[in-house]
């Protein structure tokens, strides 16, 4: 797939996937846990194990998407 990262998020579903850091974004169905870091970074568990780093702009709307109700 060509093309930036902000093009891509527009074209995905904004309730479904999230950006999380410059270059990672997630399906918040593959989500399995959030881990706190320092400065309100965070360490987003994956389903399958995978381990990914979140920014501190990208914990923070992972986390309200996740507290939202379904």
């Amino acid at each position: 797939m060509r093309g930036t990262m902000n093009e891509l998020e527009t074209k995905l579903a904004p309730k479904r996937f999230v950006r999380i850091h410059r270059s990672t974004m997630v399906n918040l169905e593959s989500v399995r846990e959030v881990q706190p870091l320092f400065h309100g970074e965070s360490v987003v568990v994956l389903k399958n194990g995978t381990r990914l780093n979140a920014s501190r702009s990208g914990s923070q709307k992972l986390l309200s998407l996740l507290r939202e109700p379904s």
